[in-house]
């Protein structure tokens, strides 16, 4: 072990200081890359002789060697892709951490009334967005389904429509006209389905 340290310790010593002299040694290594079959087959035969005494002899005296060029590619390789990576899952977390904190501080910022503005809001897209397609396809398409299909969803859209208007009744709006006649807006809206689907239920006689 003690002999290892004082091989690392002899190379960082002899580490080039300046950037130009690290660049010259990058050229070299690249001017060594094996291009041709028969460099490549002289190149293997080169680092199947080469003892480990060498190798810590090359690097020590900044050899380009077969097995320099090797080690050092291997090395540069592996540190850059090293890099790619924590480079790109440190953004990655960063922009996730950057997006919860955002959403955080614009929940807080939000007044009693924003709050129930906003629940308001979310209840109508949400009424719209899913039971209002579903509803206009049962009405469009009731003939293709059996009697016991058509009462099942006549009852499950009656269920979900009313379970909307449950809470919309439990959003605090008072003292504010604004909010009261927005919540009045929305459970008209899903009042006005609730009767298609009660005047259709009438009509085939669910």
């Amino acid at each position: 072990m003690e002999a290892v340290t004082e091989h690392f310790n002899q190379l960082r010593s002899q580490l080039p200081s300046k950037f130009q002299e690290v660049q010259s040694c990058l050229i070299q290594l690249k001017e060594k890359i094996p291009t041709s079959y028969d460099d490549i087959e002289h190149y293997v035969n080169a680092l199947k002789n080469v003892s480990t005494d060498d190798i810590v002899s090359d690097f020590s005296n900044f050899k380009v060697t077969p097995i320099t060029v090797s080690l050092s590619i291997t090395a540069f390789t592996t540190l850059f892709i090293l890099g790619r990576i924590l480079g790109s899952s440190g953004q990655q977390g960063t922009s996730k951490s950057s997006k919860k904190n955002q959403k955080k501080r614009s929940k807080k910022r939000l007044t009693k009334a924003q709050k129930a503005n906003e629940d308001i809001q979310s209840i109508l897209d949400f009424v719209e967005e899913t039971y209002v397609p579903e509803i206009d396809e049962y009405l469009e398409n009731y003939k293709t389904l059996n009697a016991d299909d058509l009462e099942y969803k006549y009852n499950y859209f009656e269920e979900m429509l009313l379970k909307q208007l449950m809470k919309l009744d439990g959003i605090d709006v008072a003292g504010n006209d604004i909010l009261r006649d927005n919540r009045k807006k929305v459970i008209k809206f899903i009042q006005d389905h609730q009767r298609r689907l009660d005047a259709f239920k009438k009509e085939v006689n669910i």
